[in-house]
């Protein structure tokens, strides 16, 4: 068994045994945690909140009552009944493996994005961390400077740029997130 199907088993054994999911990834990987997701909502689940705890993504799921989400859990179960081992592909899913299948694709794409947003919105505001960056560039020239004015602009002000770029791409993707998520009603 490789661990795409742990992964899926593991899953099925919480779907059966209660009416709350959590989800968590060693890697933190969105993608697989999305495609976890997508099978879940396959047996009658639907995603409630993905948190931040230390440096692992936890993904909260909840048994959803409606009468499409049980019929869709009955069919599924009837379509799938090996799902999650060596012999039955998951819902969705490639066989052996947590890759989605063309008609997957995009929910499971959607359920990144909502992953990751949720997971990045107590994050620190942009401002917060330009000016905790500014304040480490600004030591680090005055630490050189010792060493002489040009040595002390040599380290600080590349430093500063690359903070400042790598800010702004963090920056974007969390915009391009964002709204990729309001655009497809999820926020």
């Amino acid at each position: 068994m490789n661990g795409a199907e742990r992964r899926i088993s593991g899953l099925l054994r919480q779907i059966a045994t209660g009416d709350a999911v959590v989800l968590t990834d060693r890697a933190n990987s969105p993608a697989r945690l999305a495609a976890l997701v997508y099978i879940a909502e396959q047996y009658g689940f639907t995603y409630a909140q993905t948190r931040l705890v230390g440096q692992r993504l936890e993904v909260d799921l909840v048994r959803d009552r409606g009468t499409q989400a049980q019929q869709r859990a009955v069919a599924t179960l009837a379509e799938f009944p090996q799902a999650g081992t060596e012999n039955g592909p998951a819902p969705g899913m490639r066989r052996r493996s947590l890759k989605p299948a063309r008609s997957a694709a995009e929910p499971v794409a959607l359920l990144r994005a909502r992953i990751e947003y949720d997971a990045h919105a107590g994050d620190l505001h942009w401002r917060s961390k330009a000016v905790f960056m500014s304040g480490v560039s600004i030591v680090l020239t005055l630490l050189f400077l010792p060493a002489g004015v040009l040595m002390a602009l040599a380290v600080g002000l590349p430093t500063f740029a690359i903070f400042m770029i790598g800010l702004w791409v963090e920056v974007q993707r969390k915009d391009r997130i964002a709204r990729r998520v309001r655009a497809a009603g999820l926020d």
